[in-house]
């Protein structure tokens, strides 16, 4: 049997497990947190004295640091982690394509449902803000980069541990809220401060952080995150046994 192509091998992966991940529930609750930052951005927009500082704020926080991993950890955990729990990943391993492309469709799955979940409602968010242009355009980059990389993260997270949910929401609320608060080596590794790097940075908006790095390393490196994680997720994949 002749090898699919990656390009196709990627197309198909991604579409077996779109149409898995996307269910009614799913949607229906992301779809509903969603609307709290955009509630959130109308009523800070209408309080708030500096508009522009208090938006970069509640986009860092609201947005890069909960809706969007959570979001991610939803969908991304269960794109290889649920399909290998059912069975269903043999269906795919019976298929001439290689782990990579797997990974690399996996992601591009979960990454097209948790980009639109996410970077709509933070941009909603951010025109509500009426803190201008340069905050919303901030804000569309920085999470689409911030999507991405948690994608990867929790890719790779679905496939090491059974309830990646739970793994997940403590990497979330514990390691990269508290831990990188009081630790630079901590926050050198996790993508919220790069990514809050890159928003403060686009805006001229600062804050006393532990961890300031330029929005050219910021972005290097989540770029290096989602290589990693991927990566690493190609390795485990060609290491595990699929029945």
């Amino acid at each position: 049997m002749a090898t699919v192509s990656p390009i196709r091998a990627i197309t198909l992966t991604h579409n077996v497990l779109l149409k898995q991940l996307i269910t009614k529930g799913r949607l229906i609750g992301i779809t509903l947190f969603g609307l709290l930052p955009i509630l959130l951005g109308w009523v800070i927009g209408r309080q708030s004295d500096d508009p522009l500082e208090a938006g970069v704020g509640f986009i860092s926080y609201m947005g890069l640091s909960i809706l969007i991993p959570v979001v991610a950890l939803i969908f991304a955990s269960a794109s290889l982690g649920d399909t290998r729990e059912d069975g269903t990943l043999v269906y795919l391993w019976l298929r001439p394509i290689s782990r990579w492309s797997v990974t690399a469709g996996a992601w591009a799955a979960s990454s097209t449902i948790t980009l639109p979940l996410t970077v709509i409602p933070m941009t909603i968010a951010a025109i509500l803000l009426d803190a201008g242009n340069t905050l919303i355009l901030a804000t569309i980059l920085t999470a689409v980069l911030a999507g991405f990389a948690y994608c990867g993260i929790f890719l790779l997270l679905g496939l090491l541990v059974k309830n990646p949910v739970i793994w997940g929401l403590a990497y979330i609320f514990i390691w990269e809220a508290i831990v990188t608060s009081f630790a630079k080596p901590a926050a050198a590794i996790a993508v919220s401060g790069y990514s809050r790097a890159i928003i403060t940075g686009r805006t001229g908006v600062e804050f006393e952080r532990l961890f300031s790095p330029s929005q050219g390393t910021s972005i290097f490196m989540l770029i290096v995150i989602i290589a990693v994680s991927m990566g690493i997720t190609t390795v485990r994949l060609s290491r595990i046994e699929v029945p």
